[in-house]
């Protein structure tokens, strides 16, 4: 009788819980225009975006976070929606799009004729850090720009950033990635510009 007890109770509990259901969370961010611009016009070139790239540790959907450089653990139940590397290849390609930058943006090689140049980017972290008492979001990107006449890299740059995260939770953590994505895609625009400018000024293009 006692085993029929114990069994029944089992049975209400576990119809009573609630089941554990996943959390999905997506970067987004309202791209910022280019205030300094140096031409007012789309730079005469065709750019391919190559898809984003990722380190494999960050390649999961679980959103990653870590208590020190030695070890790596993952949520459960919090994942993005989305894999990160298509995030992030779609958050620059319409920014791109969006300031008009360039007379064209593709993602494929023969999508409008040959491009000019290709930008890459990699994932080396997106995390949230957690020290002591503190929680940071971290976000470690590599950009390369490459000129494919001729196979030079023209731009080459690694952004690392870590900002506190006021509420320790992982949609605050999120919100504050997304801070630091916009953070990194402005500086990279601005970037872009400076080094698009250079480009057109050496083959004739600017006074």
């Amino acid at each position: 009788m006692k085993k029929i007890v114990a069994i029944l109770a089992l049975i209400l509990i576990s119809s009573c819980s609630k089941p554990i259901t996943k959390q999905f969370y997506l970067l987004s961010y309202q791209p910022d225009q280019l205030t300094d611009r140096l031409q007012e016009e789309p730079y005469p070139f065709t750019i391919r975006l190559r898809p984003f790239e990722i380190e494999k540790a960050y390649s999961k959907p679980n959103i990653v976070y870590r208590r020190s450089p030695y070890e790596l653990e993952y949520y459960g139940y919090h994942q993005w929606a989305v894999r990160p590397t298509d995030m992030m290849t779609d958050q620059i390609y319409s920014h791109l799009e969006g300031l008009k930058l360039v007379t064209s943006t593709v993602r494929r090689l023969d999508e409008k004729g040959k491009p000019d140049y290709e930008l890459a980017g990699t994932v080396i972290a997106m995390e949230e850090y957690d020290s002591e008492d503190t929680w940071f979001a971290h976000l470690k990107i590599r950009m390369i720009l490459t000129r494919l006449s001729d196979g030079e890299v023209v731009y080459n740059r690694l952004y690392d950033q870590r900002k506190i995260v006021d509420t320790h939770s992982p949609l605050h953590v999120v919100r504050t990635l997304s801070e630091l994505t916009d953070y990194f895609a402005s500086s990279l625009m601005n970037e872009l510009d400076k080094t698009l400018n250079q480009e057109l000024k050496n083959r004739g293009g600017v006074q």
